[in-house]
């Protein structure tokens, strides 16, 4: 029951008179703009941090969490230290790659491509890879609707099978169609590497059939990557026995710091151990960059609308100077009509906060069915997948930056709210009085 007339006669002033309708507009604008403010850093936000966590989780589960390179030319994948890597606790698995640029012509058509060299088995295990391929029905589905098949034409997505006994590759759906190849379909790749012919210094290449179609729902592996036998892409990139690093997978439960700490006793001088955000840094660098400055701004919209509680409630003690200046003769102290006007911009605050919390979380959950119904409706392109290597707009709510945004809103209004009720508080009752 604290301040209970103070609560009493703030909520009233809220419902201002006809003759008062105006500090009613003003006080509705600044809700209003606190609710679009709180709200939109939601969306953005979650959108940001959805971006960020998709892309670690793309990029983990088709290139692993560490790897392993050489500290000088090729790496070595030696039996014995693939056995050293993998009993590395908290080691999933370890698998040797070798990776080099080359070109791919397809009739008339070229295009420069990344060869990825992996074991047989290794290709087969790497459910990315191999879900669209010989996953399950529910898998094939997912995958389809990922790379936006048209219309009900299947999809000729090959097999894996056979898949080392001779030089087949695998490539990516949007490869397949700028290429203009299926399954069955032979390419030409054309290595870099020179290689001495009768007729003089030849780039080296071979002709290969295309095995399988793979998709993996980001736009950089399926419009550049090619997986090929590791034997083969060895003698393409002429690496002889060696490969250019060892893929490592690190289980869900391990620590990633700790583990590859680990990984770098177990390796020695062999090579040295990176993680995903050191092969990554520029980028992940770049998002992190973009997320605080996109904070930044946005935040600036929430204090626009807390200076709109400013001016109604300086527009409301006004108005109200004859009944301030009554409570006062009545008793009322200057610390009851202070809490009487931070009441007031508190519910104004805290009315929009809690609209904002809840349509901006609306809006996240439901992001990607709302660009895809903005899309059709006017037939415009929200989120290019060309651009930012993700066929679908992800969002990811993470409720403590839920928490801490609507804290910030709750403070902004509050401190908006001190200057009006400071001013009400020091009002002279025999001035109020006087004047009326």
């Amino acid at each position: 029951m604290a301040f209970a007339v103070e609560r009493l006669i703030a909520f009233r002033y809220l419902r201002a008179r006809r003759d008062e309708g105006f500090i009613s507009v003003i006080a509705g604008f600044s809700l209003i703009g606190i609710t679009l403010g709180v709200g939109t850093l939601i969306v953005v936000m979650s959108v940001m941090n959805g971006f960020r966590v998709e892309m670690l989780r793309q990029m983990s589960s088709i290139s692993g969490q560490l790897g392993v390179q050489s500290n000088r030319g090729g790496l070595d994948a030696t039996p014995d230290l693939l056995k050293r890597m993998a009993v590395v606790p908290g080691v999933e698995s370890a698998t040797p790659s070798a990776e080099g640029n080359l070109m791919a012509v397809a009739g008339d058509r070229v295009r420069g491509v990344v060869l990825r060299g992996m074991r047989p088995d290794d290709i087969r295990n790497r459910a990315p890879l191999a879900a669209a391929i010989e996953g399950s029905p529910e898998s094939r589905e997912r995958n389809r609707a990922l790379c936006k098949a048209e219309g009900d034409k299947p999809i000729d997505w090959g097999t894996l099978k056979g898949f080392g006994d001779d030089f087949t590759v695998a490539v990516g759906r949007r490869l397949a169609d700028l290429m203009g190849v299926k399954v069955g379909d032979r390419i030409q790749l054309v290595s870099p590497v020179s290689v001495a012919t009768p007729l003089g210094v030849m780039p080296r290449s071979a002709g290969v059939k295309v095995a399988a179609i793979f998709c993996t729902g980001m736009y950089d592996y399926d419009a550049n990557f090619v997986y090929a036998p590791l034997q083969d892409a060895q003698h393409m990139l002429n690496l002889g026995p060696n490969v250019t690093g060892i893929e490592v997978f690190v289980s869900d439960k391990a620590s990633l710091d700790q583990t590859r700490r680990l990984l770098m006793q177990a390796v020695g001088t062999e090579g040295w151990v990176f993680d995903w955000f050191q092969a990554n840094a520029g980028f992940f660098s770049a998002v992190v960059a973009q997320t605080n400055v996109m904070f930044l701004v946005l935040t600036l919209i929430v204090l626009v609308a807390a200076f709109n509680i400013v001016s109604s409630l300086v527009m409301l003690v006004r108005t109200k100077t004859a009944d301030i200046a009554i409570l006062r003769t009545m008793g009322a102290s200057r610390g009851a009509i202070m809490r009487i006007f931070l009441l007031d911009g508190l519910a104004i605050g805290g009315v929009g906060t809690a609209l904002g919390v809840v349509l901006g979380m609306a809006f996240a959950r439901n992001i990607e069915a709302i660009r895809q119904w903005l899309q059709r409706t006017f037939d415009i392109i929200l989120f290019d997948e060309t651009l930012y290597l993700l066929a679908e707009m992800p969002s990811r709510i993470e409720w403590r930056e839920v928490v801490g945004i609507a804290g910030m809103a709750l403070v902004f209004a509050l401190l908006a709210s001190l200057y009006p009720a400071a001013r009400a508080s020091r009002l002279d009752p025999v001035e109020g009085l006087r004047r009326e």
